[in-house]
């Protein structure tokens, strides 16, 4: 039964069906969601823009399964989407280390980079020093 619901979470995915992953997620008592179901719903979360949400599963995913590249670029792509840069850039930064042939992670990386430094934040903080 769990490598079927496995199987169609992933069709789904292929099928850009994230609402219908979302919602069979969440027919799985809280409790019952491990990491595996986490990322699944993390990334469908983040295909419909529900950046936030996403973050939380994210963060609720063990230790040990945050250290690859995925991980991170999923977690930099929330953060970016949330116009949180410098987050996002650590975390590209860190997928970057792990993954430097990347494309995906270079770009947003990049993108991250770009939005940081054009950033009012960063501005402001510039106009500060200046005084």
């Amino acid at each position: 039964m769990r490598s079927e619901l496995i199987a169609q979470l992933n069709a789904w995915h292929e099928e850009d069906e994230f609402q219908q992953i979302v919602d069979r997620i969440k027919e799985v008592p809280t409790p019952l969601i491990d990491d595996e179901l986490a990322v699944h719903l993390g990334r469908a979360l983040n295909n419909l823009e529900r950046y936030k949400e996403a973050l939380k599963w994210f963060m609720k995913i063990d230790e040990k399964e945050r250290n690859n590249p995925l991980w991170h670029f999923r977690v930099g792509y929330a953060y970016y989407y949330l116009d949180r840069n410098e987050e996002a850039v650590k975390e590209f930064e860190i997928a970057h280390s792990m993954d430097p042939e990347d494309e995906d992670i270079l770009t947003m990386l990049e993108w991250s980079r770009n939005e940081a430094a054009a950033s009012p934040a960063a501005g402001d903080e510039d106009e500060e020093s200046d005084s």
